[in-house]
């Protein structure tokens, strides 16, 4: 029996004008955790490979005419293109767990959605991002961010080790990764001011770019803000007489 697609629901209602309304659905299939897009018969311009490629894209222009990413986001761009970054909206998101309600700034909305798309876009340099698109957190903080990627990337690594392959603890292809998002995110930028009417697209991409290029710079930073969730960790090593290093006990 075939799976279902997971979808995950985003509705925007304009605060000032209820009528103003749009909902998108993305639908990832289930084992490649790839959105499943419709296509474009006619994509425009701007989404084709070498209008604005990457200079770490590793896609041939002669058997990838468009860039995944772009293809994957025609329509939400061209949707929100005429608006400006704080237009103020609520946003409704709808995951296969939970429901969550939020009004905000069509840039931060924008953010969450377009950092959904482009993971799960089959774009090669994304692809690490999929296990948190399988676990959308809508507008998550910075803290939860690096939560999320630190753990996602060692359950990773973890699975890795499985399987009789390297795995990387010190978790260095998890700054290396960010440092090609942040490629990819100023890559799209550069597509999006070709078209752009107002701001909001653009600066939703900034937003989704200030966590990919700070987070090799912070990510040993803000572990260590979060080690004191991990107490009850040092304190069992410490009961069975595993020497816990300064600093790490607190």
């Amino acid at each position: 029996m075939a799976k279902e697609p997971i979808e995950i629901r985003y509705r925007f209602t304009h605060a000032g004008d209820p009528a103003m309304a749009i909902g998108f659905t993305v639908r990832l299939d289930p084992d490649t955790l790839e959105h499943m897009s419709p296509g474009t018969e006619a994509p425009p311009e701007w989404t084709r490979l070498e209008a604005e490629q990457c200079s770490h894209c590793p896609l041939d222009p002669a058997q990838h005419t468009h860039c995944p990413i772009a293809l994957s986001v025609v329509e939400l761009v061209e949707a929100f293109n005429p608006l400006l970054s704080f237009s103020e909206f609520e946003v409704t998101v709808e995951t296969p767990e939970r429901t969550i309600t939020r009004r905000t700034s069509i840039q931060k909305a924008l953010s969450s959605l377009l950092g959904l798309y482009m993971a799960t876009s089959g774009c090669p340099n994304m692809g690490l991002l999929k296990p948190m698109a399988r676990f959308h957190l809508p507008f998550a903080t910075k803290e939860e961010t690096i939560f999320r990627a630190a753990s996602s990337y060692l359950l990773g690594q973890y699975l890795l080790r499985q399987r009789g392959l390297s795995c990387d603890l010190e978790m260095n292809g998890l700054y290396e990764a960010y440092q090609r998002i942040h490629k990819v995110n100023m890559g799209m930028a550069k597509r999006l001011r070709r078209i752009a009417r107002g701001d909001a697209n653009i600066n939703a991409i900034v937003l989704l770019d200030l966590f990919a290029h700070e987070m090799p710079s912070a990510i040993d930073l803000k572990m260590r803000d979060l080690e004191y969730l991990f107490r009850a960790y040092f304190e069992e090593a410490a009961a069975e007489g595993v020497r816990v290093p300064q600093g790490q006990d607190s």
